[in-house]
């Protein structure tokens, strides 16, 4: 690769400053492979020269160039574009092979933690909610909705954030992050009343959202996130808050989040439609009590 690079770096060189200008070939040729290496190399003028000729000559036994011999600028050319495309490939080649080195990476890590989260809450046994029904002011339809939850056996990949999800890789994909942590202090802290509905399924669509985005599907993340997704879908289409057309299109698309904020803004619209045609109503009351004043006024 490192070998493949440099014949390209020097074939470019050759292109741009030509066979008669030796000394800035090889200080271009020089730079170049300084910056990859990231320490200092020079190479002479004829040292290049030495070296090109080699290329060429390895060049022609191994391509085939259709124009004459004594075309020196069209096979440069085409030398340089046949080594761009040669590089081009490898690199697409090295960029697989790292992914999948990293995909297997991953896989690894998921599977160690997945099984070390289940091993510890089976050892620490069930939390109940205790501490938010004390709120009377919570939605009793919540605290349902996180039992059924609870109830499945991998709810607890869920719970709080993984060592997965701490890493640059995470950040950088995942702009907000969700767990039911979160949603349970939200919950403590009256931040879901029975006017943000949409904002408590929101934040259990996210968490799982999430999970899907960023998990491989080989992953026991992914597969648990989808699992539970579809208990919120089925709690969402048992509210009539949510049109039926949005509930059904939640299970088939990636991410719902777009068609719940979609929902909110449908909302939103429907009130200031609302408040517009109260105000409008309250104005038009008021011209009408106006109006036999007016008339008294013009029969004067």
């Amino acid at each position: 690769m490192e070998k493949l690079r440099e014949d390209m770096c020097l074939a470019c060189s050759v292109q741009r400053y030509g066979l008669e200008n030796w000394p800035m070939v090889a200080a271009k040729f020089s730079s170049t492979i300084s910056g990859y290496r990231r320490c200092a190399f020079h190479l002479s003028p004829t040292e290049c020269q030495v070296r090109y000729e080699n290329l060429k000559e390895h060049f022609k036994s191994q391509a085939d160039f259709n124009e004459g011999d004594d075309d020196e600028r069209a096979f440069i050319k085409f030398m340089t574009d046949k080594l761009k495309e040669t590089y081009r490939a490898e690199l697409i080649k090295d960029v697989k092979r790292r992914e999948a080195s990293t995909k297997k990476c991953l896989l690894h890590l998921c599977k160690l933690e997945a099984e070390r989260r289940i091993e510890t809450n089976e050892e620490e046994g069930d939390k109940s909610n205790d501490k938010i029904l004390e709120n009377t002011n919570i939605n009793r339809d919540f605290i349902k909705i996180l039992d059924k939850l609870k109830s499945h056996k991998h709810y607890w990949l869920f719970e709080s954030p993984l060592p997965s999800q701490e890493n640059a890789e995470y950040i950088r994909q995942i702009k907000q992050h969700m767990d039911l942590q979160i949603i349970q202090n939200k919950l403590e802290q009256d931040a879901y009343s029975n006017l943000k509905t949409v904002s408590f399924f929101r934040d259990l669509l996210l968490m799982f959202n999430n999970a899907i985005v960023y998990y491989p599907e080989e992953t026991l993340q992914h597969s648990a996130a989808l699992e539970l997704r579809a208990i919120v879908v089925r709690e969402m289409g048992k509210k009539p808050l949510f049109p039926r057309e949005i509930v059904c299109g939640l299970a088939a698309v990636g991410n719902p989040i777009p068609a719940i904020q979609k929902l909110q803004k449908r909302i939103y619209n429907a009130r200031s439609r609302a408040q517009q045609v109260g105000e409008s109503s309250v104005r038009r009351s008021e011209r009408l009590k106006n109006k036999p004043s007016i008339l008294k006024n013009e029969k004067k």
